[in-house]
């Protein structure tokens, strides 16, 4: 390569050697491929697990309160487009329940009355207390004649493990009939949907073979997938499809959780009066669970998003500065993502109260077509809001932690952002989507190989190389109390039932560490989420506004996080 400098005789080429590309400068997007090395900072990760452990005990605690609610597929039936299907289907599954709990129960305990057996027919918590311990008892008696069989120790250890499976499936077929919580159950269809967004995006781009005249492949192609937008007959909720995926997460979820649940439907209750204070104490108890989950989310976001914002300008971010900043700002943190949804829903209650004239006989239909601009101007702004929160709300919080601004200012930047630059907020986005299902993917194969290498060699340790077993399963010691991992479920069903009191209580510190170690998958999950969202945000500050990244809100005093970490 080199710069021509022409003579009149010849052309003389000039040699140099280009050396430090900052491929940052010219590719603008590669700095998105920072956000995993921000959410994986520890500071962020600790808050982001902070976060999951406040909102999984509150949930846990309203799960106590509500019992068992929710059967298998409720939760995906909501959405079903057939009128009456998903109250049909309620009402069903009660019916069916009870059914099952009395035919297991005269099965397995028939010296229990007809009036003991309705009696816990109704009561799915009691019911699932009385057959565990039937089960329990049984799975006892089978080990202790399995080893006083007299046959060989191979012999006796073979029906103990045949013992110990059948329990298993006994106590899962048992949790299957009597329900789940709603919090646990919202919680698996929340981790499913996003499994299944990470797949369907992982999906989007795969090697897929050439296929020749004759039917033979003789080479292979990258294909682009078409799993962005849903095709099925459900439309939108589609979850084979990544916007059905983020549909069913983020509107489906929510809304059964606040609509669609078994204690707001009329299922299972009292008519009149106790049907009435049922739904409101529901209604509350939601309430308090949404107001916790939302302290706990903006506490985390405000961190990751401020802690991030410092780091990729270059700064040096401490924490006592970073819970300064959280505290002094954690109203806006609060107030802005409600803000755009409180508008919707101001001026759906504009446009009710407009259209009640409609009710007077002749004259009201004339004057709501004659005033009918007003709606369409209404439904403007709804729509402006709508849209403003499908692109701009991700961007909510980082704007709160750069900018240092109240919450009108930063829904204002953030929905204008997006106006501004649509298609480079779609381009950034969707390749923040497959880097971070790439990224959890890693994530979650080095947390499979550190699990199934601590289980391959404590387990050698606790069997001595596999003489001794567990007290009842028959398998090793450390089986007994810990099933191997998988890829895909790296904690398997655990058989609380199969232990004795010293195995129970060494698997209860157990697996205190084994969630907590798993959960921190789910906490990437939430750090990405921020610390990704806030590096979009300030590559789309610098293209509309063309404000430098380093120009962060300073805060903190001088000489604290807003100095470079540079002597």
């Amino acid at each position: 390569m080199g710069d021509p400098i022409r003579t009149s005789e010849e052309t003389i080429y000039q040699n140099f050697t280009l050396e430090n590309v900052k491929f940052g400068s010219i590719f603008e997007f590669s700095a998105l491929f920072r956000a995993f090395r921000m959410a994986i900072q520890p500071a962020c990760m600790v808050a982001a697990l902070l976060a999951i452990l406040v909102i999984y005990c509150a949930g846990r605690t309203f799960d106590v309160m509500w019992s068992y609610q929710v059967m298998p597929g409720e939760i995906t039936a909501f959405d079903s487009p057939i009128p009456g299907y998903y109250d049909d289907l309620l009402k069903q599954n009660r019916i069916s329940r009870t059914q099952a709990i009395m035919d297991l129960l005269q099965s397995v305990e028939p010296q229990l009355s007809l009036a003991q057996t309705d009696a816990l027919a109704e009561n799915p918590g009691a019911a699932y207390g009385a057959i565990k311990a039937v089960y329990e008892r049984q799975f006892i008696q089978a080990v202790h004649a399995a080893r006083q069989a007299g046959a060989s120790s191979a012999m006796v250890n073979q029906s103990r493990r045949q013992a110990t499976f059948k329990l298993l499936n006994q106590m899962r077929q048992l949790k299957s009939m009597v329900g789940r919580g709603v919090f646990s159950a919202l919680m698996r269809y929340e981790i499913r949907e996003f499994h299944l967004l990470v797949n369907n995006t992982a999906a989007m781009l795969r090697l897929a073979p050439m296929q020749a005249a004759n039917g033979e492949s003789d080479q292979a192609v990258v294909q682009v997938g078409t799993g962005i937008l849903p095709t099925g007959r459900h439309g939108l909720w589609e979850n084979n499809s990544i916007t059905g995926c983020l549909a069913n997460m983020s509107i489906t979820g929510p809304t059964w959780l606040i609509t669609g649940a078994a204690p707001v439907r009329a299922v299972g209750a009292a008519h009149g009066a106790g049907l009435l204070f049922r739904r409101l104490f529901y209604i509350l108890s939601v309430l308090v669970l949404v107001i916790i989950s939302m302290l706990a989310t903006a506490l985390a976001g405000a961190m990751i998003c401020r802690q991030t914002a410092l780091e990729f300008a270059g700064k040096r971010p401490t924490f006592s500065a970073n819970i300064a900043f959280t505290v002094s700002h954690l109203g806006s943190f609060i107030k802005a993502p409600m803000l755009p949804f409180i508008t919707i829903l101001g001026t759906g209650l504009a446009l009710t109260i407009l259209s009640f004239v409609g009710a007077i006989p002749f004259l009201g239909e004339i004057f709501i077509g004659a005033i009918f601009i007003v709606f369409l101007i209404l439904g403007f702004i709804i729509m402006l809001m709508a849209l403003g929160i499908i692109g701009g709300f991700n961007l909510i919080y980082p704007t709160l932690a750069v900018e240092g601004s109240d919450s009108f200012d930063a829904i204002s930047r953030s929905f204008s952002y997006v106006y501004a630059r649509p298609w480079r907020m779609l381009f950034y986005t969707l390749l923040l989507l497959v880097y971070g299902a790439t990224t959890y993917l890693f994530l979650s194969f080095a947390m499979y190989v550190l699990l199934a290498g601590v289980h391959v060699f404590v387990g050698w340790g606790m069997t001595l190389f596999g003489v001794l077993h567990g007290w009842n399963t028959g398998g090793g010691k450390l089986d007994a109390m810990w099933q191997p991992p998988r890829f895909g479920e790296l904690i398997a069903p655990i058989n609380w039932w199969a232990m004795n009191w010293s195995e129970t209580i060494g698997a209860m510190f157990m697996y205190f560490w084994l969630f907590l170690a798993v959960t921190l998958l789910g906490a990437y999950v939430i750090s990405y989420y921020f610390a990704s969202n806030t590096i979009l945000y300030l590559l789309l500050r610098r293209s509309v506004d063309g404000q430098g990244l380093n120009e962060i809100f300073p805060d903190e005093p001088e000489g604290d996080a807003t100095n470079s970490g540079k002597p």
